[in-house]
């Protein structure tokens, strides 16, 4: 597989604080690169890395350009990142908000249908509940032609049935060609996509490897600092007290 991005020995630090140093890894084309790790560790800072939204000693190669010297509008046209969920003041509709980014009818009532928001376009996003705004920021995600893809948590807000169409559309993106790079926290959602995985575990330690080498009780026990258990591939905390 082509490498669309390349880290070469980077590091990130956040408040005075280096949360990992001298990490390299290839983000490459057709494949799911789930990052994981303890809250604070570091995860959203390296996605924010990624899409050149915080400074980051190291060099980063994004589809053959130097990420801190290429414009924006050019990176934009390369990468999307998909994180918090924006302000609603403007005052937007949902149709509105997915118009900045796809201006044709046809291409928006398509990727509406993807995540059951028909029924929501005319409402004001200010009027949504979290879970349906999430959806529609993963419709407006999906609108974007560009072949990286950077998501923090985008399960999160969603109920089971979205958790599953998220999962699945992710997998099938991949499979089209593009690049997603994801948090998550739900390590049976990691495990049903994931081909790689960057363990980051807020000691200034990160790896990256593929999942069948870090998808075990042992790393993940050690990176979480809880037990689990593994059932059917999948690891389950022990909750008993």
């Amino acid at each position: 597989m082509t490498a669309l991005m390349t880290l070469e020995n980077i590091s990130v630090s956040r408040a005075n604080k280096v949360l990992f140093s001298h990490f390299s890894c290839d983000i490459k084309a057709g494949e799911i690169t789930v990052i994981l790790g303890p809250n604070g560790a570091g995860k959203s800072s390296l996605l924010l890395a990624m899409a050149g939204l915080i400074p980051v000693n190291g060099h980063i190669e994004c589809i053959g350009k130097t990420l801190c010297t290429d414009d924006r509008k050019s990176i934009t046209q390369k990468l999307a990142w998909q994180g918090d969920l924006p302000p609603t003041e403007f005052g937007l509709t949902v149709e509105q908000r997915l118009g900045l980014i796809g201006d044709s009818p046809q291409a928006i009532q398509s990727i509406a249908l993807v995540f059951d928001i028909i029924s929501l376009l005319k409402r004001s996003l200010a009027e949504l509940s979290s879970g349906e705004r999430q959806r529609v920021e993963l419709s407006a995600l999906m609108l974007r032609d560009v072949p990286i893809w950077l998501l923090d948590e985008p399960t999160s807000h969603l109920d089971l049935k979205h958790q599953v169409c998220c999962m699945r559309m992710l997998k099938e993106e991949a499979s089209k060609g593009k690049s997603i790079v994801v948090i998550l926290h739900d390590l049976e959602q990691a495990y049903a996509i994931s081909d790689h995985l960057i363990l980051i575990n807020g000691k200034g330690d990160v790896c990256v490897g593929s999942r069948d080498d870090l998808f075990n009780t042992k790393v993940l026990s050690k990176l979480f600092g809880v037990t689990l258990m593994q059932q059917n591939n999948v690891l389950l905390p022990n909750y008993a007290v």
